[in-house]
């Protein structure tokens, strides 16, 4: 919500500004805004949809949905990306006259400032959430906090130089720094989506959770993966033959009660085996 008011009011101001000014910078920032309003609501909906709980359907959870969401993200930073280096192309062969530049200079400043906050919350609550959708929708603001700076610095130059041909060259440089935004973003969507496994800092954190409990004599097999913001942990664990059914119980629930404070959603599958010293994993 927060992300989709924001930009709603920068897209106003934007394009009033760029078509006020002429300045063809300005009107690639403003399809840049619009871009994250869109893909602000995609990603609002899927992270609606991702939080609902496991049903009859879906017995894992709707967690992927944020994946399927922030691909359709990432395809539009692909496309608005491609668009804005055409525009700042064009904009060598066109002859428009530029006003009002102090105007541009100003807006552009006051959207980066605006989207420099708001992105770092985003992004800080995407990884506490863990939550891909809104970590991506921060990485697509953070982008705007670059390309505003970008297009100001260019326009001050301008202003005090005459070299108009930088306006449509902060066109083409951010048209190109949203198509690295994309590639990154892809990247890590992938990741997710082949269920590959967490990173080797999350692994030991798996571990030392595991060695810190004085029941379990030895443990292997422990397999990872991530669906939106839910993480799956699997593991084999080996304890004393003589645990009752009811205290290994309570061990395995130990595991899961820890599992859930240092990683928040989790789904956790833990089979447990007799501890026989001949027959270590």
């Amino acid at each position: 919500m927060l992300s989709l008011v924001s930009n709603t009011c920068l897209v106003i101001i934007k394009i009033l500004v760029g078509l006020a000014t002429g300045l063809v910078s300005i009107i690639a920032e403003a399809v840049h805004s619009a871009n994250d309003l869109l893909t602000s609501i995609i990603a609002f909906f899927g992270v609606k949809k991702s939080s609902e709980p496991p049903d009859e359907s879906h017995q894992f959870g709707h967690g992927k949905v944020e994946v399927i969401t922030g691909t359709i993200e990432s395809m539009f930073i692909l496309g608005l990306g491609i668009y804005i280096i055409y525009e700042g192309i064009s904009g060598f062969f066109a002859e428009k006259p530029h006003e009002f530049i102090e105007i541009g200079i100003a807006v552009m400043l006051f959207s980066g400032i605006v989207n420099l906050f708001i992105s770092s919350y985003m992004i800080k609550r995407g990884r506490e959430l863990r939550s891909i959708g809104v970590e991506v929708d921060g990485e697509h603001l953070r982008a705007d906090v670059i390309t505003s700076f970008g297009v100001a610095a260019a326009l001050i130059i301008m202003k005090f130089t005459g070299w108009h041909w930088l306006d449509p060259a902060a066109a083409i440089i951010i048209g190109l720094w949203i198509l690295q935004i994309f590639v990154r973003l892809i990247k890590k969507l992938m990741f997710q989506n082949l269920d590959a496994a967490l990173d080797e800092n999350e692994l030991k954190k798996i571990r030392d959770i595991i060695d810190s409990i004085p029941e379990i004599k030895s443990y292997h097999r422990i397999r990872t993966r991530q669906g939106g913001s839910t993480v799956f942990i699997d593991m084999h664990i080996k304890v004393d033959p003589q645990l009752t059914v009811e205290t290994s119980h309570e061990v395995t629930r130990n595991i899961e009660k820890l599992l859930g404070e240092a990683f928040g959603d989790v789904n956790v599958l833990i089979h447990v085996e007799p501890f026989s010293p001949e027959k270590l994993p």
